[in-house]
């Protein structure tokens, strides 16, 4: 993981890589492993799946700015989703991994988020009002766990989260440094 993440997209500073390049890019944090990974894709509806690559192919999914899936990492998500009980507060996260000796784990958590007003952040590239939400989670398997996002409270989508890819996982942390617009999804037939 250490070399996906530092690999030719090292720099001193996550803001200066960058500003460097004309992609839209994620400044992640893993295990203490810094660097910077760039959009390889968008699809979905509105482009609300995004795909994320580091100079190995390492790949980070994203849906609506949150980690779904991740492949070439020491373990992998091999799928995250959401079942809304109450939205956009209450709900269930499924959690889907495969640990480093190839074995499949899978678990439900009963989440609640809970958001402050929106405040200023400092991404890498800019200065924008978030949100901070924490999300408490209860799993089926007996953790409890606890990740921060920040989303955009007019649209709700995820600019940045420091959250566990599964109970007890690996820590992610990520941060739009040069961010993305949605793509309107394609008409039928074109």
């Amino acid at each position: 993981m250490g070399a996906t993440l530092l690999s030719p997209w090292r720099a001193p500073d996550p803001a200066e890589r960058a500003a460097a390049l004309p992609y839209a890019s994620l400044a992640v944090d893993t295990q203490g492993n810094r660097g910077l990974l760039v959009m390889a894709y968008q699809a979905g509806e509105n482009g609300r799946d995004t795909f994320w690559q580091a100079a190995d192919f390492a790949t980070l999914q994203l849906r609506d700015g949150r980690p779904v899936a991740t492949d070439g990492f020491e373990a992998t998500l091999l799928g995250s989703w959401l079942v809304p009980l109450a939205p956009p507060y209450r709900y269930r996260l499924h959690a889907h991994w495969q640990d480093r000796d190839g074995r499949e784990h899978r678990d439900v958590a009963m989440a609640r988020l809970e958001c402050d007003g929106p405040r200023p952040v400092e991404l890498p590239l800019m200065r924008k009002p978030l949100e901070r939400c924490v999300e408490r989670l209860r799993w089926q398997g007996g953790e409890r766990g606890t990740n921060v996002l920040w989303r955009d409270p007019d649209t709700g989508r995820l600019w940045a989260g420091e959250i566990s890819l599964w109970p007890d996982g690996q820590r992610l942390a990520w941060r739009v440094a040069r961010p993305w617009t949605r793509q309107p999804a394609p008409a039928p037939g074109s």
